[in-house]
């Protein structure tokens, strides 16, 4: 309804004139009261179209930044989970490497291009009492301090080739090892890494030794022999074979001579035979009382020749032990031999066989010439004599309490020896019944 249809409404309806314009002008006023709130209804549908367009353009944003944010914490949480993977399985490779290295039986280390130790394994950190924790992230030198292994670790760097040598470290006991150093180069950086492998050859160097050392003992012991058989023969030859008693005299020497080469080789051979049997398990068992009868019936001419009475005794028969028998009878052989040849003329050995729990307890002793009290540390080495008149002119190789010795400890049994000069010498032989 417009302005002109009121007033002809007012026409109609009065016929004042005051109340008519009063009538219109509250008309008027209305419908620009109801204008002005048709217009503000507009504004504010309008507002609340885009209002909702805004909630919705938000909600939209909102919805999609949501979806990015959760795809964004997928992702990380799949990458933590791979890290995880990856962090546990060079856990896992970490701790293998160690078991790998640990359970190498020499010495391992792994250095980088500065000489900082990596890596080492249980057997060099046991071979130098090392912590192994300590010794991570320090340089060679700090450990080792040893210029020729440094030397060793420069020139593999430089040169970029496999180096090997054998270095002796200085200590309470010197020590040699054979020592081989491979650089190794990754295949990601190119970074280049030093894989140091340590073998103890302390042992074998000694060995080697010892060797040399027994090889020039022997030789000496045969030449002696020898000088003498060749100056007899040639003093015969001189003499051109005519003094009948000069030729038995020397002959006879030349054969006593000839005995005790047959004693040393008969020993040597005797030593390389215990040395093959060193891990033959023993597995037969015999009568010990019947073995050393017939030991000392073996020993009997000797033991007449040389005025030496021999008496046996034991506790009980059978006595039954687990042995090889040909390293047995070579044990009571050679220590009755040593109270023959060494203990001088005329005395008595008396053999004694004992049984204690698990223990077998064999007992020589001799009221012979005995030994020195500086010799007995001594005694079983080999080719040892001490100053023992008797023994020195005596036939004998100088190996046969060595021979005893060794034979004792295939056995896991153990000798004492005690001697009161011209009085009593006694060995105590302990062989324990499980003795392998």
């Amino acid at each position: 309804m417009n302005k002109g249809e009121i007033a002809q409404l007012v026409e109609q309806w009065t016929e004042n004139p005051c109340v008519r314009s009063s009538i219109l002008r509250l008309a008027t006023t209305y419908l620009k009261i109801m204008s002005l709130f048709q217009i503000l209804t507009y504004i504010l549908l309008f507002l609340i179209i885009i209002i909702i367009v805004i909630f919705f353009i938000f909600r939209f944003r909102l919805r999609v930044q949501l979806i990015n944010t959760e795809n964004t914490l997928q992702s990380l949480k799949d990458e933590a989970v791979n890290n995880q993977i990856k962090n546990s399985q060079l856990l896992q490779q970490a701790a293998l490497l160690d078991t790998v290295l640990d359970n190498i039986p020499f010495g391992t280390l792994i250095l980088d291009d500065q000489s900082r130790i990596l890596r080492i394994n249980d057997s060099l950190a046991s071979l130098f009492y090392l912590d192994k924790n300590d010794c991570i992230g320090k340089k060679t030198i700090l450990i080792f301090n040893n210029k020729n292994l440094e030397d060793l670790i420069s020139k593999s760097n430089i040169e970029l080739k496999p180096q090997k040598e054998e270095i002796l470290f200085y200590g309470d006991e010197d020590t040699s090892l054979d020592i081989e150093i491979i650089p190794v180069k990754t295949l990601e950086n190119e970074k280049l890494y030093l894989l140091v492998l340590i073998r103890n050859a302390t042992q074998e160097v000694e060995f080697a030794k010892l060797r040399s050392q027994f090889v020039a003992n022997v030789s000496h012991e045969m030449r002696t022999p020898l000088t003498s058989i060749r100056g007899y023969i040639e003093t015969l030859l001189e003499d051109d074979f005519a003094n009948k008693e000069i030729i038995k005299k020397y002959l006879t020497k030349s054969l006593g001579e000839v005995d005790r080469l047959s004693y040393l080789i008969e020993d040597v051979l005797d030593l390389s035979n215990i040395e093959f049997k060193r891990n033959v398990l023993f597995k037969q068992e015999y009568n010990l009382v019947d073995l050393i009868n017939e030991c000392i019936q073996s020993a009997s001419f000797l033991a007449e020749k040389n005025d030496v009475a021999i008496e046996f005794n034991y506790d009980a028969n059978p006595v039954k032990y687990i042995t090889d028998e040909e390293l047995l009878r070579q044990l009571v052989k050679n220590m009755i031999e040593n109270s023959i040849f060494h203990a001088g003329k005329g005395i008595k050995l008396n053999i004694k066989l004992e049984e204690k729990d698990d223990i077998i307890m064999l007992i020589f002793s001799d009221n012979g010439t005995g030994i020195a009290e500086q010799d007995l540390p001594y005694i079983f080495q080999r080719f040892y004599r001490g100053k023992n008149p008797f023994s020195s002119r005596s036939i004998g190789s100088g190996l046969g309490l060595s021979i005893v010795k060794h034979i004792i400890e295939l056995h896991n049994g153990k000798i004492d020896v005690m001697s009161t000069p011209d009085v009593e010498t006694k060995f105590i032989i302990s062989l324990p019944r499980k003795n392998k």
